[in-house]
C-alpha cells in the first residue's frame, strides 16, 4: 500500500488536512471552516475549535487511510498567539495575524537599544513579540496564568505530541540574532518578558513521536513552508504568494540590509537569503471590489475589467484598505481611487484593482532591485494565483516573467518536502521539489502596454508619497 505524508494546515479562514504520497498525488483532504472575531482592531479566533477541527480531520484521516501514514505535519499563520495553563488550556481567544492593536508596543520594541539592526526587519503588530507584550501589558493577569505562550503552529503541535514549542522562523518574528540559536535574552529582559514561556525552539525537519506512535515533523508558519516548497535554486528565483496577503521573496546571496527598512532579509537554507516584503492584504482587498463595485462573482467581476483597457482609463487604486506592510510601512494607510472623471466607468474603477494590487507588488520589487538585488523569473502560489487575467496584468506591470505552480497549495508542498526528507524519502529538498513541483508555461510581459504602465506607476508613486502625511 502507498504510504502518505498528512499535512494540516491552518489558514485564516480554515483549516484542511491533505495526505500526500512521495509524487505529490493527493490521496485525502478534507477542510473545516474557522470563524474570525473582528471588531475595531481586534482580529481573535477560537483555539478550541482548532483542537476540535483537528482532531476531526486525524479522524477523518485514519478512517480513509489506516495505517497508510508515515508522517504528519502542521503549519499555522504566522502569530496566532495562544495562552495556556498549567494543564494545557487555552486562557482566552488566539490573537491573530491581523489583528492591530500591538502597534504601540510594536513601536517600542522597535526604538529598544537591543532591537536588530541588521537585514532590513521593522516591528509590526503583526509579529509575535508585539502580540506578546501587547497581552504582558493589557492583559497582565492572564499573561501571568499563562504557563506557555505559543504561536499557531506551536500549538497546533502541542495537540499533536504534548510539547510545547517555537519554529525557527518564528523566532525571527521576536526579532532574533540569525547568527544565534536562541531568543532574544536582552530584548525580552528589556520589557519584563520571560522566554521560558514560550517553548523549546525547534528547526524545521526535527521529528518527535506523535499521535499512535506516527512522527511528527516540525516545519514553521504557512508562508515560509510555501516558500519551501517552491524550489527556488538560483539566485534570482523569485516567488509571489497572494492569498488573504501578498508575500513577495527572491533568493539572494547575502544580506541585504535597506537602511529604510522598506524590505528585509531573511535567513535561509543553504546559507543563502530571502529577500522578503509583504502586503497588508490582497485577497480581502478583491472580495471587497467584488461586492461593493460589481455585486457579482468574480467571473461577473472578470468580464467588467475586460471592459476597461491597460491603464484603467487613467483611474489608479492605492489597495490599502487595511493599511500596508512593505515598502510603505503605514497602517494608517488607507484604500484611494484616484482619476475619476464623468467618463469613468465601472470597469475603469474593477480593472484598477486589479492593477493597484500588482503595482503594491511592483513596488515591493523596485526597492528589492534598488538594493542591488536581481530578480528573474517569478513563481506565482496561492489562491489569487487562480486568476489568469490577474495573473496576466501581474506579467505586464512588473515587466516579468511568471510561472504558475500547478498545485497552488505551496505550503502544503513545502510541508511534504521538509517531512518527506525526514522520513528518507528525498535525499534533499532539491530531490523533494523534483518530485512534488510542476510549474505551468510562462506567462511573458506584453512590450505594448510598458509604457501605459510605467507611466501608471509613476502616478502611482507619486500618489504614495504625496498621500503619506495625511494617511498619518
Amino acid at each position: 500500500m502507498t504510504d502518505v505524508i498528512l499535512v494540516v494546515d491552518l489558514g485564516t479562514q480554515s483549516i484542511r488536512g491533505t495526505a500526500l504520497d512521495r509524487d505529490g498525488h493527493v490521496w485525502f483532504q478534507q477542510s473545516h471552516p474557522i470563524a474570525t472575531d473582528r471588531e475595531a482592531g481586534r482580529c481573535e479566533q477560537d483555539p478550541l475549535v482548532w483542537r476540535d477541527r483537528l482532531h476531526d480531520l486525524l479522524a477523518e484521516a485514519r478512517r480513509s487511510l489506516g495505517s497508510r501514514i508515515r508522517a504528519m505535519t502542521a503549519t499555522g499563520t504566522l502569530s496566532g498567539l495562544v495562552c495556556l495553563d498549567d494543564a494545557g488550556r487555552p486562557l482566552r481567544p488566539a490573537i491573530m495575524y491581523g489583528d492591530q492593536r500591538s502597534r504601540g508596543q510594536a513601536a517600542r520594541i522597535q526604538a529598544d537599544a537591543a532591537f536588530p539592526n541588521q537585514g532590513g526587519w521593522r516591528a509590526h503588530s503583526c509579529d509575535f513579540l508585539p502580540q506578546l507584550l501587547y497581552l504582558a501589558e493589557q492583559e497582565p493577569e492572564i499573561y501571568r496564568r499563562s504557563r506557555h505562550v505559543l504561536d499557531s503552529t506551536g500549538y497546533l503541535n502541542f495537540l499533536l505530541i504534548g510539547q510545547m514549542t517555537m519554529d525557527a522562523y518564528t523566532r525571527f518574528h521576536c526579532y532574533a540574532d540569525p547568527a544565534r540559536h536562541d531568543l532574544p535574552s536582552a530584548l525580552l529582559r528589556n520589557f519584563g518578558l520571560e522566554a521560558s514561556r514560550l517553548g523549546r525552539l525547534t528547526e524545521p525537519g526535527e521529528m518527535l513521536p506523535g499521535p499512535g506512535g506516527t512522527p511528527v515533523i516540525m516545519t514553521t508558519f504557512d508562508s515560509v513552508c510555501a516558500y519551501l516548497g517552491a524550489g527556488l535554486s538560483a539566485f534570482g528565483d523569485a516567488l509571489d504568494i497572494s492569498g488573504t496577503v501578498t508575500s513577495f521573496g527572491v533568493l539572494h546571496s547575502r544580506c541585504v540590509a535597506d537602511p529604510q527598512r522598506r524590505v528585509y532579509s531573511l535567513p535561509w537554507t543553504g546559507g543563502n537569503w530571502l529577500i522578503r516584503g509583504s502586503t497588508a492584504m490582497s485577497g480581502g482587498v478583491l472580495e471587497w471590489a467584488r461586492r461593493e463595485i460589481v455585486g457579482g462573482g468574480f467571473e461577473e467581476f472578470d468580464a467588467l475589467v475586460g471592459q476597461s483597457r491597460p491603464g484603467s482609463g487613467g483611474v489608479v487604486f492605492l489597495p490599502y484598505l487595511a493599511g500596508e506592510r512593505a515598502p510603505i510601512w503605514s497602517e494608517n494607510a488607507c484604500g484611494t481611487f484616484f482619476g475619476l472623471r464623468p467618463e469613468t466607468t465601472r470597469a475603469d474603477m474593477a480593472r484598477s484593482v486589479y492593477e493597484g494590487l500588482s503595482f503594491s507588488l511592483r513596488h515591493i520589487q523596485t526597492i528589492i532591485e534598488e538594493q542591488g538585488v536581481t530578480i528573474g523569473t517569478v513563481r506565482l502560489a496561492g489562491g489569487l494565483a487562480r486568476n489568469g487575467f490577474l495573473n496576466r496584468i501581474k506579467a505586464d506591470i512588473t515587466g516579468r516573467t511568471v510561472r504558475t505552480v500547478r498545485n497552488l497549495e505551496l505550503t502544503t508542498l513545502g510541508c511534504a518536502a521538509v517531512a518527506g526528507v525526514a522520513v528518507d524519502w528525498y535525499a534533499d529538498l532539491e530531490d523533494a521539489h523534483g518530485r512534488l513541483l510542476e510549474l505551468c508555461p510562462e506567462i511573458t510581459p506584453d512590450p505594448g502596454v510598458a509604457e501605459i504602465y510605467g507611466e501608471s506607476f509613476r502616478l502611482y508613486r507619486d500618489l504614495v508619497t504625496a498621500l503619506d502625511p495625511l494617511f498619518a
